[in-house]
């Protein structure tokens, strides 16, 4: 019965919009069936002089003016709180906040990780060249402990060079070491080891 009614204002994407649309809708058919109702009922009183008949009509014209009033109302309230954002119905301590972090943003244009994978390569670099190239790379941040080979290394390099040949580190980014450690009781043990550049 009420399908397709959207009064102006009303419409929009959210449920509440459509509760309100409904009511003033609702309000809308009751007042015309209850004024067409009483005016009739009330008309008859008249024809066939029945004060108690004509009396009966106008009470319900009354009737709906008022229930109509009621309903239009409950879709206004309806409406307006939809509008207000649940943001506002909170106490403002509760309310969302903004959250700003200040974090350096990472000194680089690169955007793949330059990668060293040692056993790969050859020559293959020994023990001490492969702790240099970290050394040279992550600073003191990564420990080479006695026991560890060193397999690969993984960077963000500064600047517009994306190579591995670029050992800088650009600053606020993670440099990754992936070793076997074996000294770790049981034979050797991959571990993976991070650290992010000042």
């Amino acid at each position: 019965m009420l399908d397709g009614i959207d009064p102006w204002g009303l419409s929009g994407p959210g449920g509440l919009n459509a509760v309100a649309a409904i009511f003033l809708g609702a309000a809308i058919i009751f007042l015309g069936i209850g004024i067409v109702l009483g005016v009739m009922r009330w008309a008859g009183g008249r024809v066939s002089s029945s004060s108690n008949s004509s009396g009966k009509g106008l009470k319900m014209i009354a009737a709906c003016v008022l229930g109509a009033v009621v309903l239009g109302s409950l879709g206004g309230a309806v409406q307006w709180g939809s509008s207000l954002g649940t943001s506002s119905l909170m106490p403002e301590a509760a309310r969302p906040g903004q959250v700003v972090i200040d974090r350096k943003a990472p000194k680089t244009t690169c955007t793949d990780q330059a990668v060293r994978d040692f056993d790969d390569e050859w020559p293959m670099l020994t023990h001490e060249e492969r702790v240099e190239v970290v050394e040279a790379v992550a600073g003191d941040g990564l420990e080479v402990k006695p026991g560890d080979q060193i397999m690969s290394l993984k960077w963000y390099p500064t600047g517009t060079d994306c190579s591995a040949d670029n050992t800088t580190a650009a600053s606020g980014t993670e440099v990754e070491m992936r070793i076997y450690d074996t000294v770790a009781g049981g034979g050797s043990d991959e571990q993976v080891r991070k650290h992010t550049v000042d």
